[in-house]
């Protein structure tokens, strides 16, 4: 069949049909020569009114996969990615191994160069179509996605949809991937038409009961409980869980670099983010979806500590090595897990209520003093130029309000700040792909249209996150967010690292560090200048509060970007 003989809806038509009526709302693509198929697709649902996802043009491929991100952690719903054959893969796997570790559920679909060298539409008619063709597409990233699969004919495409998007959504969650030879794309529509498959994704169980009374007894007797957790917030339903649970039995809860608001930064119970102090005296530890509850080079629960750990998948089996201890593991839905906890607990709390009010009272002073302590070293730093981290972001603390989403790259300095709802602070994924955050900023507000967005990024993340591409899309989609690059001119996390190791080592004595150095600094201002956005440079605390708000003016009335270019320094480790 040549291409002129396929005039009738097309097996592209199919795909997208099934993706709109599947409830993805968005089409996150960078094209190539394999798109001709699914570009005509949406040509002709404009034509005919067909319901189809919303298209957008990203020009890189890692900035696509991260705004599919952004989005899904607001909405929770998955979305749909396409990318260019085998090397807009391999520029995606950087996203995809963020969106794995972290568990956000994506359906990412790559063309395949034609296998037919002629005789068929969408076969070969470019010289790259030969040296793009590999013996398995899908081994790039096999490790990475929860299933891969290369469509062969039209009619397996509801059904691959169906189970695509059925595993993305089971937990514990994830990106898959499917292939889609531009062949069979350019084929004749399946006479079924679209049909659903019955293919429900798997919840995540309820936490065996046994195991819970078990992890109650062992919470009622302990004297120094202690609660660890990174990635809770992703369920806004544990927030609340967590808060009721910490509230009623005065449990001191350490959000440990975490990946979203686990807690209320007002609640009492809110014990910072360092886990350390707190280890050398409990008794009982009880992580909650987090996958590093601490550094065992650098500390760690004293001997005899009883550790429960509470997740869907409290062992993080796709981690080849992984050494915490487990005295308990418990598997399952943790919102619900915690209000089993809370009421196994219920019985035993008339009679530890002393103990608990002495609980409350000690941990209302370490709370107080560490809050002073904070604010010690703001007043100490707050006048330093170039500018240190906590005055920046203080000052956006100031402006973003309570309903604002804060996506943060390695920028912001969260012991000065306020969170108080689920869902409005988000951290990178601990597998540390730089070049998240713009393009997760951009999804969440694409999901959330009428919130303040945010997004505060290093320097180094934010050259990673492809700021042309970046920019082009928030202009051309009609995006305003705010950005917030904390510059200081180099990798602070490499120059930290290698000041550990050798503490008195050369390189800490030179005045610009071997390859963690970033100078003479971009002028990035000038880069959301070229599409249509505002931009400033700031090197003082003076001029920080008004360039804020020009750049919040400029997101909020005038509805364009916005970015701060904010000179910063690069302060010594702390932790609250």
């Amino acid at each position: 069949m040549t291409a002129d003989e396929c005039d009738g809806p097309t097996a592209a038509d199919t795909y997208l049909r099934a993706l709109a009526e599947r409830g993805v709302d968005y089409f996150f693509a960078n094209a190539g020569t394999d798109f001709p198929p699914i570009i005509e697709a949406f040509a002709r649902a404009a034509e005919e009114a067909t319901p189809v996802p919303k298209a957008l043009a990203v020009p890189h491929e890692n900035l696509a996969v991260a705004m599919a991100y952004g989005h899904t952690m607001v909405s929770g719903r998955p979305q749909a990615v396409m990318l260019h054959v085998n090397v807009g893969t391999a520029n995606a796997i950087c996203g995809l191994l963020n969106a794995a570790r972290e568990r956000i559920p994506m359906l990412v679909a790559a063309g395949r160069t034609p296998f037919s060298e002629a005789g068929r539409a969408g076969s070969r008619s470019l010289f790259i179509h030969w040296a793009q063709e590999m013996f398995d597409q899908g081994a790039m990233l096999r490790e990475i996605v929860k299933w891969d699969y290369e469509l062969k004919l039209p009619d397996q495409i509801a059904s691959a949809v169906d189970r695509a998007l059925s595993l993305a959504m089971s937990e514990p969650r994830g990106p898959v991937y499917l292939t889609l030879p531009r062949v069979v794309l350019a084929a004749a529509a399946p006479a079924n038409g679209v049909p659903r498959n019955a293919a429900a994704a798997t919840r995540a169980g309820m936490p065996d009961p046994a195991a819970i009374a078990e992890a109650a007894q062992l919470l009622a007797r302990a004297e120094r409980p202690l609660v660890i957790t990174s990635s809770l917030g992703r369920d806004p339903a544990a927030v609340a869980a967590l808060a009721a649970l910490a509230d009623a039995w005065a449990f001191p809860v350490v959000s440990h670099i975490p990946k979203s608001l686990c807690l209320p930064s007002d609640h009492a119970m809110h014990q910072g983010f360092d886990p350390a102090p707190f280890l050398k005296a409990a008794d009982v530890v009880l992580v909650l979806e987090c996958d590093v509850p601490w550094v065992p080079a650098l500390t760690g629960p004293r001997p005899g500590a009883k550790v429960i750990h509470l997740a869907v998948d409290p062992l993080f089996g796709r981690y080849p090595m992984r050494g915490f201890p487990a005295d308990l593991a418990i598997a399952g839905e943790v919102a619900a897990g915690l209000r089993l906890l809370e009421a196994a607990l219920a019985e035993e709390k008339q009679r530890m209520a002393a103990r608990i009010a002495l609980r409350r009272e000690r941990l209302a002073g370490e709370r107080a003093m560490r809050q002073n302590a904070i604010e010690a070293l703001y007043e100490r730093v707050r006048h330093e130029r170039p500018l240190h981290p906590m005055v920046v972001s203080r000052a956006l603390d100031r402006i973003k309000g309570d309903d604002a989403i804060v996506v943060n790259e390695l920028g912001c300095a969260i012991e000065v700040m306020s969170f108080k709802k689920p869902g409005t602070y988000f951290a990178a994924s601990p597998a540390g792909g730089l070049g998240w955050g713009l393009g997760a900023a951009l999804g969440a507000k694409l999901a959330a249209p009428s919130r303040l967005v945010i997004a505060a990024v290093g320097d180094g993340s934010y050259m990673f996150g492809n700021p042309t591409p970046a920019h082009y899309v928030a202009h051309a989609h009609g995006l305003p967010v705010l950005f917030v690059v904390f510059n200081n001119a180099g990798w602070a996390a490499v120059r930290k690292a290698t000041e550990a190791m050798y503490p008195e080592g050369r390189s800490r004595r030179m005045n610009r560090m071997p390859l963690a150095t970033l100078e003479p600094s971009p002028a990035f201002e000038q880069v959301i200048a070229a599409s249509g956005g505002h931009g400033e440079q700031v090197e003082s605390e003076a001029e920080l509060a008004p360039a804020l708000a020009r750049a919040l003016y400029a997101v909020t009335v005038e509805k364009r970007q916005a970015l701060v270019n904010v000179r910063c320094g690069i302060p010594a480790v702390r932790h609250f």
